[in-house]
């Protein structure tokens, strides 16, 4: 910054003398300079006025006018949007001029230099500052600094170029990302540049390649569709992606990111390896509609975290539409084979109460009951007998107690309960025998086969 010949104009000091001898000291101010009331228009200059209340620090209160003079100088600056520009690609593919606007004249904010004080002013309550800005050196120095910034971006740009025709698609990605930083106070310019024997729009071309190596990425799921028991994980590698590039060859370091539409998965984000392959955990399946979806999306966001640090850019980036692939996930429910050994009194019972409670709560929640233990996923075993228990008056008791077992085909208990002394009471022993069966087939309609559903369905934790 340069200081101008100038006369400053300060307040006046003027003491009056009253009486007794005391002195009163008034401050008078000098009129306000026509630039605090109408802004200057210049054709020559880019100008800047900015004020600041007088309280606190006077340094402050001058560093205040400093920076709001310096942010009406830039806003002098016109930001004009090129039909060849990238902010004008940006606009029309993925709406994004606001940002990018506001980020532009943020930089011609920092980017001022070579201004001029005009002058300044004060009065009792405000300071004022005047800054101008020759337009002739600000053009100047914005095209050097724009020369070096191309200079850099295009250097960034060939090795994209070279990454790609080598087929590593992330180091394109990486270079071509970065070759957009340079560029960003320029991004609504045209910026054309002389290029292998022809003139190009460098920020266009940028943002052309990076598209055109998005479009080159393809990624399938390995099992488009797959059907698994409920309750049961999916076989291993069975969740499987793979992504390849424009020629079929496979895309190694590739950022994927998982969407399973029953939860969220605890391991969500995984890399392909050489082969361009990349799986994702599912626990159990415990979803109870018939089908879910595994989506597999390409990370955009992690790549562009690794190329820079700038939150505009990042956001630009994430805008692009990433590739994508999904499996449908058939959930095939389990299938149950109950037996019991029901008895009242040492007397077998001819109808189960209890496995025919089972049965009907079971078939309830949608699952299915065979009659074969072959075709059955699961196969519960009901124990229960009945006892005598002492009288009560004219009152006949008797205590059930009861096992409760559920195993998978390796034999495996999924699931396992105990019913003790449940009580039934009646005039009769046999009736109260059945008394406690009935009392024991309310806990299995209200608790027990809940349980075990949700054992088979989602683990012992469940219950």
């Amino acid at each position: 910054m340069r200081l101008l010949n100038r006369i400053s104009i300060l307040p006046l000091l003027i003491v009056l003398v009253g009486c007794g001898g005391t002195k009163k000291v008034e401050t008078i101010y000098p009129p306000a300079p026509s630039w605090v009331q109408n802004r200057p228009i210049s054709s020559e200059y880019y100008v800047g006025i900015g004020s600041a209340r007088k309280t606190g620090d006077i340094n402050q209160i001058q560093q205040t006018a400093k920076q709001n003079a310096l942010a009406d100088m830039a806003s002098d600056v016109s930001v004009s949007i090129s039909s060849n520009s990238l902010l004008y690609a940006f606009e029309s593919n993925l709406n994004l001029t606001q940002d990018f606007t506001s980020s532009i004249k943020s930089q011609a904010e920092q980017d001022l230099e070579g201004y001029e004080t005009v002058g300044n002013y004060e009065d009792q309550n405000n300071y004022w500052v005047y800054f101008r800005l020759s337009k002739v050196d600000y053009q100047r120095i914005k095209e050097e600094r724009k020369a070096k910034a191309i200079a850099k971006s295009l250097d960034l740009y060939d090795k994209g170029l070279e990454a790609e025709k080598t087929g590593d698609v992330r180091q394109a990605f990486l270079n071509l990302i970065k070759a957009l930083e340079p560029l960003k106070p320029y991004f609504s310019d045209p910026l054309q540049i002389p290029y292998q024997r022809q003139d190009i729009y460098l920020g266009n071309e940028i943002f052309r390649h990076i598209t055109q190596v998005l479009s080159s990425i393809r990624i399938e799921a390995t099992n488009k569709q797959i059907s698994v028991k409920q309750g049961q994980q999916l076989p291993l590698g069975s969740t499987e992606f793979k992504v390849t590039g424009q020629n079929g060859q496979p895309l190694n370091g590739i950022a994927l990111t998982a969407t399973y539409t029953e939860r969220p998965l605890r391991n969500s984000k995984v890399q392909t390896d050489v082969n361009g392959l990349a799986s994702f955990v599912l626990d159990a399946i415990r979803s109870n509609k018939s089908n879910e979806t595994l989506k597999a999306t390409v990370n955009l966001e992690v790549i562009a975290n690794e190329a820079t640090m700038d939150f505009i850019i990042r956001k630009l980036f994430a805008r692009f539409r990433a590739p994508e692939a999904s499996m449908n996930i058939n959930i095939v429910k389990p299938t149950f084979y109950i037996t019991s050994d029901e008895s009242n009194l040492n007397n077998k019972l001819t109808s189960p109460i209890l496995a025919e409670s089972l049965k009907h709560q079971i078939i309830e929640a949608g699952y299915t009951v065979v009659d074969k233990d072959i075709d059955a996923d699961y196969r519960i075993n009901i124990t229960a007998a009945t006892q005598n228990s002492g009288e009560s008056g004219t009152y006949k008791k008797a205590s059930l107690n009861c096992s409760i077992s559920v195993k998978d085909k390796t034999n495996a208990e999924v699931y396992a309960k105990q019913l003790e002394n449940i009580t039934g009471t009646h005039f009769d022993n046999q009736l109260a025998g059945i008394e406690a069966y009935k009392e024991a087939a309310k806990k299995i309609e209200y608790t027990i086969s809940r349980e075990i559903i949700d054992g088979v369905t989602k683990g012992k934790s469940a219950y």
